[in-house]
């Protein structure tokens, strides 16, 4: 009896109907959708960002601080070199004389009005202002001093010869100039100029000395009496100030330039002095020169030469010629043997 295999080996593959329908399935899709049988492969995912240490919903970080600004110039810095091949700059052109002056600045502040009363005196170097009361007068006689001042009197009348005030600078045609110190000095200025003005025998009495201050300038003033002999004269009076800063010790006497002023004020018990208009005199005075005179204006090259004057004499024709211009230190001047004998050598 025929029995089958148990051991019957299995057929190995897809039956051959299933795999025409399976090639059949495909044919289909792929003229159904196109797209699929052209795709490309999906590209590469793009690679994560560097890690820069901020954390993802963190606030910003802060912006780095501004640099430093650089330091600011040195105001006392020498400035730099200049080029020595640079060419010179132009030189300005030539101011226009007939040019009008630039116009005033409205905004510039008005100049100081001018002080009632004061006066400005050249030849001492000072300006003060006049008392009331008291008038200029005439100093072109005065030994001592730059400035006289007279009583003003009714007109017609001379001005009492017992009172007088006289302003100027204290150099060293005075003994009190010598006097570094102020006090010395006024006390030595009231001393010889009572004795000039007062060259009488008496006693000296009430003497006082009070300090002064002329803006700024120190100064001091001394004053005293003088009870004659002779009862019939009234007392004498004298005061005398002096303001300023003495000259520096050891200044060679061409050098020394004084800056300080005197007042002398005489006076006597018939016309006495008024201390406190004495003491504003003396502190009204102050340091003054007059401005210096404008430069010339250039001389015009295109000028013509001034003319001949008619008056001078012809030239002589007969005249020896000019000696020549001595010859300059250091050049050598030819010298002929034969004018100076000394030069020869020996025979």
């Amino acid at each position: 009896m025929d029995q089958p295999d148990a051991h019957r080996h299995r057929r190995r593959g897809f039956p051959k109907s299933l795999g025409l329908a399976a090639l059949a399935g495909v044919t289909a899709a792929a003229l159904v959708l196109p797209g699929v049988a052209q795709a490309q492969p999906a590209p590469e995912p793009p690679p994560p960002p560097p890690d820069t240490g901020v954390v993802e919903g963190a606030p910003p970080a802060a912006p780095p601080p501004p640099a430093a600004p650089p330091p600011p110039a040195d105001p006392n810095a020498p400035p730099p070199p200049a080029d020595p091949n640079a060419p010179p700059p132009p030189p300005p052109p030539p101011a226009d004389p007939n040019a009008p002056p630039p116009p005033a600045d409205p905004n510039a502040p008005p100049p100081p009005a001018a002080e009632p009363g004061r006066v400005n005196n050249a030849a001492g170097g000072f300006s003060y202002v006049v008392p009331e009361g008291w008038e200029v007068a005439d100093a072109t006689q005065l030994s001592y001093g730059q400035a006289l001042l007279t009583k003003v009197t009714p007109e017609g009348a001379e001005p009492p010869n017992d009172t007088s005030v006289l302003l100027g600078r204290l150099d060293l045609k005075l003994f009190a100039g010598a006097e570094e110190d102020n006090t010395k000095a006024a006390q030595r200025l009231a001393s010889d100029m009572g004795e000039f003005f007062m060259p009488f025998p008496g006693t000296r009495v009430n003497q006082q000395t009070v300090p002064l201050d002329a803006d700024g300038m120190p100064g001091v003033a001394s004053y005293y009496e003088v009870k004659f002999t002779d009862t019939n004269k009234p007392n004498g009076q004298i005061w005398a100030g002096v303001v300023g800063t003495p000259t520096t010790p050891g200044t060679p006497r061409g050098q020394r330039a004084p800056e300080r002023w005197f007042v002398v004020w005489l006076g006597t018990a018939d016309n006495p002095i008024p201390t406190d208009q004495a003491i504003a005199l003396a502190n009204s005075i102050r340091p003054w020169a007059p401005a210096p005179p404008p430069p010339p204006p250039p001389a015009d090259p295109n000028a013509p030469p001034p003319p001949a004057d008619p008056n001078a004499p012809p030239p002589d024709p007969n005249a020896p010629p000019p000696p020549p211009a001595p010859a300059a230190v250091g050049v050598p001047v030819p010298i002929d043997p034969a004018t100076a004998p000394e030069m020869m050598p020996p025979a």
